[in-house]
């Protein structure tokens, strides 16, 4: 199972993503490529951004990731797009993905 938890603490978000799937071959894993989809977009945008964003964290490993970075309104936004992602796969292969939002206003 891939278990996610996006966190908003002060200025600060950070999105971690752990695990593997399962659901298919390694290679052959629909659940897992869409993951990590939205997980290099997150990554590639903060890596890419004219926004202001700081103290920037990426810490990649095989088989998870945790990114964290301070920002406004934009990062706010790209964070949420992906975790928001993350949360439309868990609905659909609930077996398979989990995500826990932590720190967000209801």
């Amino acid at each position: 199972m891939i278990r996610s938890t996006y966190k908003v603490e002060d200025n600060t978000h950070s999105l971690a993503v752990a695990g593997h799937a399962g659901y298919a071959e390694k290679g052959s894993d629909i659940i897992c490529a869409g993951v990590s989809a939205l997980v290099q977009a997150l990554v590639g945008w903060i890596e890419n951004s004219f926004c202001q964003v700081e103290n920037i964290s990426i810490d990649e490993n095989k088989g998870e990731v945790f990114i964290s970075c301070m920002g406004g309104e934009d990062v706010a936004a790209v964070f949420y797009m992906a975790a928001i992602g993350l949360e439309q796969i868990a609905n659909v292969y609930p077996d398979y993905v989990q995500i826990d939002f932590i720190g967000l206003a209801d």
